[in-house]
C-alpha cells in the first residue's frame, strides 16, 4: 500500500489571552495528510490567512496521495513543497481580490505519510517533532530571528537570546509576504511506534522540548490523553497564544 494511514488526535485552543484563534489545521487520517498553519495579521486577517493556507495545501495534496503508488522520494518531496507554494499563491490571490487583507501571513507545516516514510515541508516557526523509543527529535528548523541569531553564533541558545530581549515570534519567513515562497522540505523513515507532533508556537513557545518529550514518551500511550495534556500544560504555563497540537501514529502496512 502506497499511503500510510495514521492514528490521530488533535486539539486547538485560543489560549487565555487572545480574543480569537488564528491557528488552523486540516487532516486526512486515511490518506496520511497533516497540515497546520498559524496566521498573523490584524483585524482577524490572520485567521483568514491560516484557513486559506491549510485548505489550499490539503486540496493540492489529496489527489497526489490518492495516486501515490508510483511516486519516488524525489517526487514526494517536490509534492509537499509544491503544496506550500500553492498555499502561498492562494494568499497572494486573495489579497489581490481583497486589498484590505494585505499584510496577512501565516506559517505552515505539511506532512504526508507514504511508502514507510514521512515527507514534510514548512515555512515559519510551527514545528514537526518525532518521538521514537521515548526520545524526541525536531524535524523542522524555525524560520525566526532568534533561530537565525543562534545559527550565526550571536547566542548559544534560546534562553540566552531571550535574556538579551530577542522575541521568539519575529519570523524570517512566512507565507503571503513574497511572490516566491522559500520552502524547506525533508523526509525520514517511519518505524513502528513512532509518534509525530505538529504544533504551533503556542505550544513550543510555552513549554521546553524536554517537557513535551516527557508527555509523549510512552509510544503506546493514548493519543487523546497525550494531546489534551499538551494543551492543558501549555495553558497552565500561561496560555498567552493560540495553541494547536496534532499527534499522529502512522500505521505500517504492507
Amino acid at each position: 500500500m502506497a499511503v500510510n494511514p495514521i492514528e490521530l488526535a488533535v486539539r486547538t485552543h485560543q489560549g487565555l489571552v487572545r480574543a480569537g484563534n488564528q491557528d488552523a489545521f486540516r487532516i486526512d487520517a486515511d490518506l496520511g495528510i497533516l497540515v497546520l498553519a498559524d496566521g498573523m495579521g490584524g483585524h482577524r486577517s490572520g485567521e483568514v490567512a491560516s484557513r486559506i493556507a491549510v485548505e489550499a495545501a490539503l486540496a493540492d495534496l489529496l489527489p497526489v496521495q490518492r495516486e501515490a503508488a508510483g511516486e519516488d522520494g524525489t517526487a514526494s518531496l517536490l509534492q509537499v513543497g509544491h503544496a506550500v507554494e500553492v498555499a502561498n499563491q492562494a494568499l497572494l490571490d486573495m489579497c489581490q481580490v481583497h486589498p484590505e487583507l494585505s499584510g496577512m501571513g501565516t506559517t505552515v507545516v505539511v506532512a504526508i505519510f507514504r511508502k514507510g516514510r514521512i515527507y514534510h515541508a514548512h515555512v515559519g516557526d510551527s514545528r514537526l517533532y518525532r518521538v521514537r523509543y521515548g526520545r524526541m527529535r525536531r524535524l523542522t528548523r524555525d524560520h525566526s530571528l532568534i533561530q537565525q541569531m543562534i545559527d550565526d553564533g550571536v547566542f548559544l541558545n534560546r534562553a540566552e537570546a531571550r535574556e538579551a530581549g530577542v522575541r521568539d515570534n519575529i519570523l524570517t519567513r512566512s507565507l503571503g509576504m513574497q511572490r516566491q515562497a522559500e520552502v524547506d522540505v525533508g523526509d525520514a523513515l517511519l518505524e513502528a511506534g513512532d509518534t509525530y507532533l505538529i504544533c504551533s508556537d503556542g505550544l513550543h513557545g510555552m513549554l521546553p522540548d524536554s517537557q513535551i518529550a516527557r508527555i509523549l514518551r510512552d509510544s503506546h500511550g493514548d493519543l487523546e490523553q497525550q494531546v489534551q495534556e499538551l494543551i492543558d500544560t501549555a495553558l497552565a504555563a500561561g496560555g498567552n497564544d493560540n495553541v494547536t497540537a496534532i499527534l499522529a501514529r502512522p500505521k505500517l502496512v504492507p
